[in-house]
This record gives C-alpha cells, structure tokens and sequence, in this order.
C-alpha cells in the first residue's frame, strides 16, 4: 500500500477531490474534515486555518441552451474566495471537531445578477467510543444560492439564484455485542427551506428518517452489514394545481466495507427500496438501488477510482412522482515526483422519469384553478384550458405522453502543484454535456429545454494547513 501512503502524507488525495467537487459535487461528502497537514496547537485544540483563491471563466453561467429562442449564453468570469477554519479537539477515546468555511462570488459580468455574492458552509461532529458504547452526532448547514446540489442530489435541475438553506443534523449509536458484532441505530432530520417560495425550481421540504444496521466484523480492515431504513418526507408547494406532496420510504440491503488508514478503499451497499407517495401523480417507486467504489492502486504513482450507483430521487418536473438516476464514474490520479499530479474524471448520468408527461391540470372547481376558461375530462374532472396556470406547461405539448429521460456527461482534466505543504495550486478544465427527450415549442421551433454545454477554466490557489 505504499502509494496510497505516500500519496496522502503529501496531501494531493484531499487536493485533488477539492478539484472534484467542481465536477461532481455529490462525490465529496466526505471532504469537509480531511486534513493532511499537523495542524497548529492550541492547548488542547488543532486548528487548521486556510485560504482559497480561485478564479472561473465559466462558458454557459446559467446553463442555457444554444436552440432555446429568445435567450442567450452568459459567459463571465467568476473570482471566489473561500476561507476556511477547522477546529479538532480529541477528547480521550473521542473527538469534536467543526469546520466553518464562507464562500464570496463575484462575477465579471455585469449583466448576471446573483441574489447574494456569500454562502456559508458548517459541519460538526462529535465522537465518543466506549468498551460497549459508541456514540456519535453530527450536523451538516447550508446557507447558499446556486449550490443546487445540497437540496437534489441527483441533479434533476442545475441552476437557480433563490436563496435556500439546509441542515441536516444526525445520530448514531452503536452498542457492541462481541469483538466482532454490533448493532447502530442512526437517527437523521434534515430540512431544505427557500425564501422565496413558488419562484424556486425546488421546493421547501423536510425528512426524517431512522436507519438500524447490524454490522460484523470479516477481518481487522473489513466489515459486512445488513441495514433497514425508513423515512417520511413532506414537500410544501404551497399551489392549488399540484399541491403538497409526501412520501413514505423503506429500504432493506447489505454492505461490505474494506478500509485502510480511515479511507474507504472499497464500498458496495445493495439494496431494495419501495416508496409511497400521497399527492402528486399515481405512481410509486419499488426496485434495487446501489451504491458501489472501489480504489485501485496501478502502482506506486498511480490510483484508479471506480464508482457506480443507482438511486430514486423525489422528482419535480411537472407531474413526476420520481426519477431513478443512475451513475458511473471513472477518475484516473498519476503523480510526478514528489509535488506534481494530474488528474482525469469522467462521469456519465442518466436520469429516467417514472410517468408520461400529462399537461392536463384538474381541480374540485374552476375557481381553484384561477383560470377564465374550463371543461372537463371524461372521468368529470374540471380542466384548465383558458389563459390560467395550465398556460405555463402548454409549450410541452410536443412531448405529451413521452417518458423523460436525461443525459449528462461530465469531464474534468487539470495538474496540480504543492511546492510546500502549506501551498497548493492547480489548474485545469471542466465541463458538462446533458440532453433529453423532452421538446417545448416556441417562437423560434421546437427545441430541447433541457439540452446545454458547459466549458469551464479553472485556477486555484490554496494556502494555509490543510
């Protein structure tokens, strides 16, 4: 194992997967405490304070495509700084540690108007480990704008300037039954609040859910579990048209987990989930989901990371309940020497929708729908079909009936510098191809809404212990 060892005592693994989060932000949940430096003592704390400078001529801001009529491609440049100051404080058998980090964006053109130039990012985590009791809490706040990717992880919609914020506190206890055996019970709470309700693409909602897991332990480094997990969430629309939506979700399956010096070498969790939903349209969700990594050392200089997944998110698109999003992703790391390493992902999605696109909108009576002109349907529901809210999904009548489907690729390719520990620098491309089979109408044709290319240059200088 010598090259993941000497790769992650020079501090290039926890560099290269900051260049990541600009690619596939969902792959990096586990970025927000890595540190490979000492860190500065401060009685009994470690505190790790750093700086990132980093600047973005960013193609396509707002992810517009090329055919949509009436609309062009906003190309600016983007400067952010991001500080950042962890805080590590070990307390015997355990720990507390928390990270704050701010976000400043500032555009070069002027005629993109961002709703707020600050995000604050703030996680926490306290850890205790006894003889027969282990316990642990964490939290996870987010208060952005454009980083739509904390509220849907499956990217159904990329863009938005509404201001959000979520927080998602948890738990987990784990009571050891033998050397090898243990039971955990992990309670989670999460919350996705927009200030501006109905003018989001997304919308406000709340989940809790409760997961058991029952773990044993193969091997010193490897361990197998078997888990059941359910969760309740409430999504607030606040419109007469859809209405709240809610589900009730369960899921059943088994995992493994190999580990080395606290990574994960390999993971692969399989499971089935059935989910039910009350509002929205009349489907329900039920089939396997995955969640598979792995990391292969080629040789001493060189790391290959594999990955594939297959999940159903709660969908938003007109009168979807849902869509299954399903993941590959292959990420090669070479290094140079001591302080030089390039770096390559590429990523592909899809994203299948569960329902036919209906336009139709039915209501108890035509005052609920706000609408001058109304019939109705065979089965004696009340139909919008003058200039009320049924206007706004009219252009999709080209694609009624049809299933939607999404595709996107992802691709990024830069070399990164650490001339000392306390300096990083790196720069490199990145960019996103995503198309669909849905069509809206217009006034220049038929074109694809979601269909867009976005190219992206990046610089970025590091500093401080990180």
């Amino acid at each position: 194992m010598k090259s993941v060892n000497s790769i992650l005592g020079r501090g290039a693994l926890p560099f290269l997967g900051a260049a990541l989060c600009l690619l596939v932000p969902s792959a990096v949940d586990a970025q927000a405490f890595k540190t490979n430096t000492e860190g500065l003592t401060a009685g009994h704390f470690v505190i790790y304070p750093s700086m990132s400078l980093e600047f973005t001529q960013d193609g396509n801001v707002s992810y517009r495509g090329q055919d949509t009529p009436g609309e062009s491609i906003t190309r600016s440049g983007i400067y952010v700084v991001r500080p950042r100051l962890l805080v590590d404080l070990p307390i015997g058998t355990g720990r507390v540690r928390w990270v704050y980090s701010p976000q400043y964006r500032a555009y070069t053109n002027s005629t993109f108007q961002q709703t707020k130039r600050f995000s604050h990012f703030f996680d926490f985590e306290a850890a205790r480990n006894g003889p027969v009791l282990s316990i642990r809490a964490a939290d996870h706040l987010v208060r952005g704008t454009i980083e739509l990717q904390e509220v849907d992880r499956g990217g159904e919609v990329v863009y938005g300037t509404v201001p959000f914020t979520t927080h998602a506190p948890e738990l987990e206890f784990t009571v050891k039954a033998g050397a090898r055996n243990g039971l955990s019970l992990l309670p989670r709470y999460s919350t996705v609040r927009f200030e501006e309700e109905g003018a989001a693409v997304f919308f406000s909602y709340r989940r809790k859910e409760l997961e058991a897991r029952f773990s044993r332990a193969l091997s010193e480094p490897t361990s197998l579990f078997v888990y059941y997990a359910f969760d309740r969430t409430d999504q607030q629309r606040e419109q007469v048209i859809f209405g709240d939506v809610s589900l009730d979700s369960r899921t059943f399956g088994v995992g493994l987990r190999r580990t080395l010096n606290r990574e994960i070498v390999t993971s692969i969790t399989a499971g089935y989930k059935s989910v039910l939903f009350q509002g929205g349209s009349d489907s329900d969700f039920s089939g396997p989901v995955l969640d598979a990594r792995a990391t292969i050392n080629l040789d001493d200089a060189t790391v290959l990371d594999l990955s594939v997944g297959r999940q159903a998110y709660q969908s938003f698109f007109v009168n979807n309940n849902y869509y299954i999003d399903s993941e590959a992703r292959i990420r090669l790391m070479h290094q140079f020497g001591h302080s030089v390493y390039f770096d390559a992902s590429l990523a592909y999605v899809n994203n299948a929708y569960a329902d036919p696109l209906d336009i139709s909108v039915t209501a108890q009576t035509p005052a609920d729908l706000d609408c001058n002109s109304t019939t109705v349907d065979p089965n004696g529901n009340t139909i919008c079909v003058g200039d009320g809210r049924i206007d706004d999904f009219e252009p999709f009548a080209p694609s009624v009936g049809r299933r939607r489907r999404d595709r996107v690729y992802y691709l990024l390719a830069g070399a990164g510098w650490q001339p000392v520990r306390t300096l990083r620098v790196f720069i490199g491309y990145n960019g996103q191809r995503r198309s669909s089979n849905i069509d809206e109408a217009g006034s220049g044709g038929v074109f694809d809404p979601f269909d867009y290319t976005v190219n992206r240059l990046v610089f970025r200088i590091e500093a401080g212990w990180l």
